[in-house]
């Protein structure tokens, strides 16, 4: 009987397991001479399998995505070398993840379609010479996780950014943007954590205006030329967002500029704006952490480390502010850790 019901439940599952398409150049059947091939022929949870051309010559394809599919390198902790934009359908359900993709010049977009969060993508381990992670529909869930922006942003509804080194310096935009039109959902947890950002003149190192989620930002190493931070709305749950341990510098700028700043946050969210480190190496006028306009929610702001260069450490009207450090002199290395901390490491 034992015997019996193995057989059963292997021949139950056999139809059900994911087919590898593999990409190869001059590729013969069973193998796929493009992408473009392997993805028209793949069905929901394949592999497409990337064997890498000649040189790493990238394969020069613009791909559309309308199935639950993940993208992976042939050989083992490899990238896959591809130029072109990845442009995935929103669908109840579906899955693209990117694992290890090198794109020399192409973005990652979508195709409204589906439930709000009902798509989800990954991104992960991937890299981008001159491109964007561009998923701006609230249909899409997007995790983007230790992937490199030579020349790109991130700019996502939903999702979580974390381990990623992003160089927006020479595009027009945030280095990371969450901006979300629903509100309605069950809350769940935003992670902007552990990320290099370097944004342009003018535009926002992190910028999220969203009250459908909590946010956490913790831990980045931001360079901006007008707000390292900025953070609009907020949930009306009462559940906390979390501005933690963020190292923030304006190394440059045209007009005033804002280490963190905060702006018409919703009545009834909750801020905690604690431990982070703002200074600057431009030579304009400078706030730290900034209480903008339309402010309705709780914000408490504690343990930050403001530089004695800049003009106005802490704004007034905030909740509670209390033990900020604004007397020391914060310099930096080229790699954000510290070479003349002040109070900022055991209190100085």
């Amino acid at each position: 009987m034992r015997s019996t019901l193995l057989s059963l439940a292997l021949f139950t599952t056999l139809p059900l397991l994911a087919t590898d398409r593999v990409v190869e150049e001059f590729g013969q059947p069973p193998a796929y001479p493009n992408i473009t091939s392997a993805v028209n022929a793949a069905v929901d949870g394949d592999r497409i399998i990337i064997k890498n051309r000649a040189g790493n010559i990238p394969w020069i394809e613009n791909i559309e995505v309308t199935a639950s599919l993940e993208f992976l390198s042939y050989d083992n902790d490899e990238f896959f070398y591809v130029q072109g934009d990845y442009t995935i359908t929103g669908a109840t359900g579906r899955t693209v993840t990117f694992v290890g993709m090198y794109n020399t010049a192409g973005d990652i977009l979508s195709f409204s379609g589906g439930t709000t969060r009902g798509t989800t993508v990954r991104v992960i381990d991937s890299w981008f010479v001159n491109g964007n992670i561009e998923i701006t529909n609230d249909p899409f869930q997007v995790d983007v996780i230790g992937c490199t922006l030579e020349n790109g942003v991130v700019d996502i509804n939903f999702g979580n950014v974390v381990g990623c080194d992003i160089d927006g310096s020479q595009v027009s935009g945030p280095g990371i943007e969450v901006t979300t039109n629903s509100t309605s959902l069950p809350l769940d947890t935003c992670a902007i954590i552990g990320n290099k950002v370097k944004s342009i003149v003018g535009y926002e190192g992190i910028y999220c205006n969203t009250a459908a989620q909590v946010l956490h930002i913790r831990n980045n190493y931001i360079q901006h030329g007008w707000m390292g931070i900025e953070v609009y709305e907020g949930n009306t749950s009462a559940v906390q967002n979390l501005i933690w341990n963020n190292t923030v510098t304006a190394y440059t700028g045209q007009f005033t500029t804002y280490g963190i700043n905060l702006a018409n946050t919703n009545a009834g969210s909750i801020w905690e704006v604690m431990n982070n480190v703002v200074t600057r190496t431009w030579s304009g006028t400078s706030r730290g952490i900034n209480n903008d306009s339309g402010n309705q929610g709780q914000i408490n702001v504690y343990f930050n480390h403001i530089s004695s260069n800049v003009s106005t450490p802490v704004s007034t009207g905030f909740t509670f502010a209390a033990n900020n450090t604004i007397n020391q002199s914060i310099t930096l290395n080229a790699d954000g850790t510290f070479n003349a901390p002040g109070a900022c490491i055991d209190g100085g």
